[in-house]
C-alpha cells in the first residue's frame, strides 16, 4: 500500500517535472525561434549605439574665389545625467559664476540650463580652443568633469559680414533659415553617414565597428556669381548716400548684361548672418526681388522701345508736349519743365511725362502691354533667390481710361528692382532678355563641376533698336536729367526716375519719393548695369537725377580702379586714345566742388572692409557670438585705388594700418595690393596722382 502511494507520488512529481520541462523548451523554442531575432536586436542595442557623421556644409564662394560662408569646428560644452550627481546649489552657482567670467553671459542664464530637465543640455557653445582651455582649468570643473560632455561642433561662418548678408542668408545647426542658405539648403547640406561602436556598461565607447559605418556625403561647394569687391563698393556707397540725404532706405543692383550675372545685389538696412538674432526679420529680405514698386520714369524705357520698334515713330518726330501739361478726364500729368514742343529723342532725355504719356497714347493698350510683358514685367525672373514675387501688372480688361497714360511713366505698375535691372540688360546686350543667374557653378562632393550657361528667355528688341536706345539714354546723361551721373572721359547711358510712393492701404499717394536712376557703363559697350533706388530722401534734393545719379556715379568710380573688377577693360576717350585712369576724376575746380557738394556729408558704418573677418587657424568666436583673436588677426587689405588720399588713410587707420603716401591727389596703387593678408600695425604704400 505504501509502495503503491509512493510510486503515485512519484509520477506526479515526474509528469510534473515533465510538464515543467515541456514549458521551458516550449519557452526557449519560442525565444529561439519565434522571438529570437527580437532579443538579438535588444541585445545589439544595449552593446552598440550609432553615431550620425555629419556632412560637411558646403562652402559658398564669389567669382573670384573669395570664401562668402563656411563652416568651421569649434568646441561645445553640454552636461548629461546630471541627476545622478550629488550637488548642491552652491556648486551649480559656483560653476555658473565662473562661466560667466569667461562668456560674459549672465551666470542666472547658465544655472538654468544647467537646471534643466532635458538629458542633455549645452553649457557653452562655440569656443575656441584658449577658452576651451580655460574653461577645464576651472576649479569647479573637475566636480561636474563626469558629467560634461565635449563634442566638436560646426558653426556656419560668414566673413565679409554685412557684405551679401540677405543674399547670403544664414544656417543655423546645419539647416539653411534665410536667403540663398535656405533656397539651397539641399544642395549645402549634403548626406549624413553613421559608424557603430560597441559600448560598455556605462555606454561609453570602446571598439568602432568598421563593417557598419557609411561615409557622408559632403555638401555641394558654390561659387555666386557676386563680386565681393564691388559688393563691397555699392553697399558702401548705398549707405552714404542714405545717410546724406536721410533716407529709409534703398538698393542696388549690379548685372553684367552680357550673361545676366548678379554682381552685386545690395540693400538697406543691412543684415549680418554671423548674428541673425540681432536683426529684425525685415533686415534678411532680399529687397532687389521681393519688394515691388511704382518705378516711376525709369519705367519710360516700355515707350521708348515700343515706339521705335513698331516703327510708330522715329527719334526726329516732333511731339507737342502741351506746355508740359495734359488733361486727362479728371486726371492732370505734367512734366517737370515747361516744354511747348519736343522731338522723340527729346522727351524721353529730358523725361517729359506728356510726351510720353502721347507716345503710350498713339502706341495703344495691346501694344504697350505686350512690350511690357516681352520685358518681363509681371512676372518671376528665375533668380535662384528665395522669396521672389511677380510684381503687379493688370491685363488691359481691367484697365481704366487712365490706366495707360499713367502707367507710360511708371505709375499703376509695380516692379521688383530685379526685373527693372533685367530689362535695361537687354538695352545695353543688343535686345535680348535674360535670366538674371546668381549660380556661377557647382561643385559636387565627387568632384564633378556643373556650370550654368547665360540663359535668353526672349529677343525684346531688334540689335538697331537697342542701339538707338542706347544712344537716347546716352542723351539723357549728356544733356538730360541724368547729368550728375556722368563720369568725365567716359560716356555713360541711364535714365531716371523719381516717383511718389502710394499709400500704405492703396488709396492715392504721399509727398515721400523713391529716388532712382538705371545706368550702363561704358555706353559704347555696356559691361555692367547698375540699378539705384533711394527710398524716401528727406533732405538734399529728391529727383533722381540729383539723388540716386551720384551713386552710379561714385560706385562706377570705384569699379574702374579694381584690379580683376567686373570692368574688365578701360574704354577709349573720343580721340582713340587709351584714357588713364585718372581721368575719371573730376577735371576742373568747379567739378571738384559738385563732388564735395554731393558726398561731403556725415560718416557712416557700413560694410567697410575693414570689418572682413580673416579666413586662417586664427579663428575665434565666442558664446555671446562675437569675433575676436587670440593672437593679432590677420585681416584681408581693403582697395583705397581711386579714393582720395583722406578717405584712404582714413580707411586703413580705422583697420589699424598706416600708410605711407608718395605723390598727391588720388590713390593710383597700393602696396601690397587688395585682397592681401596684413596685420594691425602693418604699412601700406599708397601712390598718388593729381587730377589730369
Amino acid at each position: 500500500m505504501v509502495a503503491k502511494s509512493c510510486m503515485r507520488r512519484l509520477t506526479l512529481l515526474f509528469a510534473i517535472g515533465m510538464l515543467l520541462c515541456a514549458g521551458l523548451g516550449y519557452r526557449i523554442a519560442l525565444i529561439q525561434i519565434r522571438d529570437g531575432e527580437t532579443y538579438r536586436q535588444r541585445a545589439r542595442d544595449q552593446q552598440h549605439r550609432v553615431v550620425t557623421i555629419d556632412p560637411r556644409r558646403g562652402r559658398i564662394f564669389d567669382r573670384n574665389g573669395n570664401t562668402l560662408a563656411l563652416s568651421v569646428e569649434f568646441d561645445s560644452f553640454g552636461i548629461q545625467d546630471l541627476d545622478r550627481a550629488r550637488l548642491n546649489s552652491a556648486d551649480v552657482g559656483n560653476l555658473a559664476v565662473q562661466l560667466s567670467q569667461i562668456t560674459g553671459e549672465d551666470p542666472r542664464h547658465i544655472v538654468d540650463r544647467i537646471s534643466g530637465s532635458s538629458d542633455f543640455r549645452y553649457l557653452v557653445r562655440w569656443v575656441n580652443p584658449e577658452t576651451s582651455e580655460r574653461i577645464r582649468s576651472l576649479s569647479t570643473y573637475p566636480r561636474f568633469e563626469p558629467y560634461i560632455r565635449t563634442e566638436k561642433e560646426a558653426r556656419r561662418v560668414y566673413p565679409y559680414r554685412t557684405a551679401a548678408g540677405q543674399v547670403l542668408g544664414f544656417s543655423v545647426d546645419g539647416a539653411g533659415r534665410a536667403g540663398f542658405e535656405m533656397e539651397h539648403n539641399r544642395l549645402l547640406s549634403g548626406i549624413e553617414g553613421y559608424s557603430v561602436v560597441q559600448i560598455d556598461a556605462q555606454r561609453r565607447a570602446y571598439t568602432w565597428l568598421d563593417d557598419y559605418q557609411k561615409s557622408a556625403e559632403n555638401g555641394a561647394d558654390v561659387v555666386l556669381t557676386i563680386d565681393i569687391a564691388a559688393q563691397v563698393a555699392a553697399e558702401q556707397v548705398l549707405e552714404e548716400a542714405i545717410a546724406w540725404h536721410e533716407a529709409v532706405g534703398g538698393m542696388v543692383i549690379m548685372m553684367d548684361p552680357g550673361n545676366g550675372d548678379i554682381l552685386a545685389m545690395a540693400s538697406s538696412p543691412d543684415f549680418d548672418p554671423n548674428t541673425p538674432g540681432r536683426f529684425p526679420f525685415e533686415a534678411q529680405k532680399i529687397r532687389p526681388v521681393v519688394d515691388t514698386y511704382e518705378p516711376g520714369s525709369t519705367f519710360k524705357i516700355v515707350a521708348a522701345t515700343a515706339a521705335l520698334e513698331t516703327g510708330a515713330f522715329s527719334l526726329e518726330d516732333r511731339i507737342d508736349t502741351s506746355g508740359g501739361r495734359i488733361e486727362l478726364g479728371t486726371q492732370t500729368i505734367s512734366d517737370h519743365d515747361v516744354f511747348d514742343e519736343l522731338t522723340v529723342r527729346e522727351v524721353f532725355e529730358h523725361s517729359s511725362n506728356v510726351g510720353t504719356v502721347k507716345i503710350a497714347l498713339e502706341l495703344g493698350e495691346k501694344t504697350f502691354y505686350e512690350y511690357t510683358r516681352s520685358f518681363g514685367f509681371g512676372m518671376k525672373t528665375g533668380v535662384a533667390l528665395p522669396g521672389e514675387v511677380n510684381g503687379i501688372l493688370h491685363k488691359p480688361a481691367r484697365w481704366s481710361r487712365s490706366t495707360l497714360p499713367t502707367m507710360s511713366i511708371g505709375y499703376g505698375v509695380s516692379v521688383t528692382g530685379v526685373q527693372l535691372a533685367a530689362a535695361y540688360c537687354a538695352v545695353a546686350n543688343g535686345g535680348q532678355l535674360l535670366q538674371p543667374r546668381i549660380i556661377r557653378s557647382i561643385t559636387r562632393n565627387d568632384g564633378t563641376v556643373v556650370s550654368f550657361p547665360k540663359s535668353v528667355v526672349r529677343r525684346v528688341m531688334k540689335p538697331q533698336t537697342a542701339e538707338t536706345l542706347l544712344n537716347v539714354f546716352t542723351g539723357v546723361v549728356d544733356r538730360g536729367t541724368g547729368t550728375k551721373a556722368a563720369v568725365p572721359g567716359f560716356k555713360v547711358a541711364g535714365k531716371t526716375g523719381t516717383a511718389w510712393k502710394a499709400r500704405e492701404d492703396g488709396r492715392g499717394y504721399t509727398r515721400n519719393y523713391r529716388s532712382s536712376f538705371v545706368g550702363m557703363f561704358p555706353a559704347s559697350d555696356p559691361e555692367i548695369v547698375v540699378l539705384v533706388m533711394i527710398d524716401e530722401p528727406k533732405k538734399r534734393g529728391f529727383y533722381g537725377g540729383s539723388v540716386a545719379a551720384p551713386v552710379f556715379n561714385k560706385i562706377v568710380r570705384r569699379l574702374v580702379h579694381m584690379p580683376d573688377g567686373p570692368v574688365e577693360s578701360i574704354p577709349e576717350s573720343d580721340d582713340g586714345l587709351p584714357l588713364h585712369l585718372a581721368s575719371i576724376e573730376p577735371n576742373t575746380a568747379s567739378d571738384r566742388e559738385s563732388e564735395l557738394s554731393d558726398w561731403s556729408g556725415p560718416g557712416f558704418s557700413g560694410p567697410m572692409p575693414r570689418d572682413l573677418l580673416p579666413i586662417d587657424d586664427r579663428w575665434v568666436i565666442e558664446r555671446s557670438g562675437s569675433f575676436t583673436g587670440a593672437e593679432r588677426a590677420r585681416i584681408a587689405l581693403p582697395s583705397v585705388i581711386g579714393m582720395s588720399v583722406r578717405e584712404a588713410v582714413k580707411t586703413l587707420a580705422e583697420m589699424g594700418i598706416e600708410a605711407t603716401i608718395v605723390g598727391t591727389g588720388y590713390v593710383r596703387r597700393q602696396i601690397p595690393a587688395p585682397g592681401h593678408g596684413v596685420y594691425s600695425g602693418d604699412r601700406c604704400i599708397i601712390e598718388c596722382g593729381p587730377y589730369n
